[in-house]
């Protein structure tokens, strides 16, 4: 992939922005971002030991950083303030 740093970068970017503006929505996108990603990566991964295909390693290393980069961000977010307190849940 040509812009697979690119990408990454982006998603960073935009779950920091997220994260910073808006602690639910951050919140709910990481939690289905990641599965998600995680899920096509997986499928991607058997698919390929079945059958070879022509699909670039590159792939892979992009469905690992579009599920990682949020986990991770999460994690920095939630030590950063001290444990995520899911106030926004109770109301």
């Amino acid at each position: 992939m040509k812009y697979l740093k690119e990408i990454l970068l982006l998603e960073a970017i935009i779950f920091i922005l997220f994260w910073l503006n808006d602690e639910y929505l951050a919140t709910m996108l990481t939690f289905i971002a990641v599965p998600v990603f995680g899920s096509i990566l997986i499928v991607s991964l058997i698919a390929e030991r079945i059958e070879k295909s022509k699909i670039t390693k590159d792939y892979f290393y992009l469905m690992v950083g579009l599920a990682a980069i949020p986990a991770i961000i999460f994690l920095v977010m939630h030590y950063a303030n001290g444990g995520t307190s899911f106030d926004w849940s109770k109301e």
